[in-house]
């Protein structure tokens, strides 16, 4: 017959007290927890530009009323997210008294003509007041294209910056028609066709105008599938275009010409 193992009477005896407060743990009602060990304090960690520390945490201080071990996490972690200049916010406990957020803000890149802001991601929020963001590049579309614009508005900086160009505002119809007015001033029309493709073809043909009338550009037009058109800014000297060979006599002043 195998010999039993004596249990020490100290085992026994820790074992007899735990079950002991984990049955007057189960009794308690979760009621007499509220507002044992309080939150005293909000921590708010992160580089915070935008956003009014005071009222974020005067907006959270009521989630803490619990307390420290029955605050809601998840509530307040969603409380933070209601407001529009937080991008990502982790909450976490420290003791024995303290609320620790973590935020990230959002990082604008470009605004919509609704008023409102897009982000990195291409990502849109309204914060409100976004006047002093009027410098950022506008991108104009249907609701749920923000990441197709902003992908595009990289895209074609991207092939203007080696000329000294850049978009301040990128539009997208609800016909899928491209345009663009640069920081310069000219405006260019794409149509339905892929703007990156157009683009290349007119920073190709766009040394034939020369440097003068390229100053003067006001506008143009890619919607043709053999050239593109172009109008000058009024009573700029670069309309003065030879109607026959560049050699040529014959001169007229026009604001508007086709180029294949």
């Amino acid at each position: 017959m195998p010999e039993l193992r004596k249990v020490p009477v100290r085992a026994l005896f820790f074992c007899g007290l735990l079950a002991f407060c984990g049955l007057a743990a189960m009794s308690i009602d979760l009621d007499q927890l509220k507002g044992f060990m309080p939150i005293r304090y909000v921590r708010v960690e992160g580089e915070i530009r935008n956003i009014d520390a005071t009222e974020f945490t005067k907006t959270l201080l009521p989630w803490a009323q619990a307390g420290y071990f029955l605050a809601d996490m998840h509530g307040i972690e969603e409380t933070a997210k209601s407001f529009p200049w937080i991008d990502s916010v982790q909450v976490a406990r420290l003791w024995p008294d303290t609320l620790l957020l973590k935020i990230v803000e959002q990082k604008p890149v470009a605004r919509t003509s609704d008023g409102s802001l897009i982000n990195y991601r291409g990502g849109r929020f309204s914060p409100g007041n976004v006047q002093s963001y009027a410098n950022l590049p506008m991108l104009d579309g249907p609701l749920g294209q923000e990441k197709q614009l902003l992908k595009m508005l990289y895209l074609l900086n991207e092939k203007l910056k080696h000329k000294g160009m850049r978009i301040d505002a990128l539009k997208l119809t609800g016909r899928r028609a491209w345009s663009a007015h640069l920081t310069s001033g000219v405006e260019i029309e794409f149509g339905k066709q892929d703007p990156a493709l157009a683009l290349e073809h007119l920073l190709a043909l766009l040394p034939r105008l020369g440097e003068a009338r390229i100053a003067a550009l006001q506008k143009v037009d890619l919607r043709y599938p053999n050239g593109f058109a172009v109008i000058f800014k009024p009573q700029s000297q670069a309309d003065l275009v030879s109607l026959t060979q560049p050699d040529g006599v014959e001169c007229r002043r026009i604001r508007s010409r086709m180029y294949t």
